[in-house]
């Protein structure tokens, strides 16, 4: 396994709990997008949510720390999981990732294929990083 630079959090609190150090790469399963990270950020509130700590939105579950903020994100795909047509191998994509997954705060996120958008080529990394905030954005999903 390769392994690439993260920002992660290995116990629950603010923005002082978050270290800069190397994590493992992930690898796309089925349905999935490996990206890599041009632009994100990380919601204000993001660090207290318990989503952002377990793998379920409501309370009770499982703990998957240590964890990657930033679920905000711009970047471009470089591998595709069994089964995904599109997006494309090196098309630059925009999304929000789910808040019970890792988020963006490295150089590589694995994400699921529905929650990417197309990046159009007049908007940069960091508009569609904006953009992915709109949830209206997802209407179309």
């Amino acid at each position: 396994m390769t392994t690439m630079t993260a920002v992660r959090a290995h116990r629950r609190g603010g923005p002082e709990q978050l270290v800069l150090e190397e994590a493992p790469r992930p690898e796309p399963a089925a349905g999935e997008v490996l990206v890599a990270v041009h632009a994100a950020s990380i919601t204000p509130d993001e660090l207290t949510w318990d989503a952002t700590w377990t793998d379920a939105m409501l309370p009770g579950g499982r703990d998957r720390t240590p964890i990657i903020p930033s679920h905000e994100f711009s970047g471009a795909v470089v591998k595709l999981g069994a089964g995904v047509r599109a997006p494309l191998l090196a098309e630059a994509v925009y999304g929000l990732i789910p808040f019970v997954r890792d988020g963006a705060a490295a150089e590589y996120v694995s994400v699921p294929a529905e929650v990417l958008a197309t990046r159009p080529a007049s908007v940069d990394d960091e508009q569609a990083r904006r953009a992915a905030l709109d949830r209206s954005v997802w209407a179309r999903a």
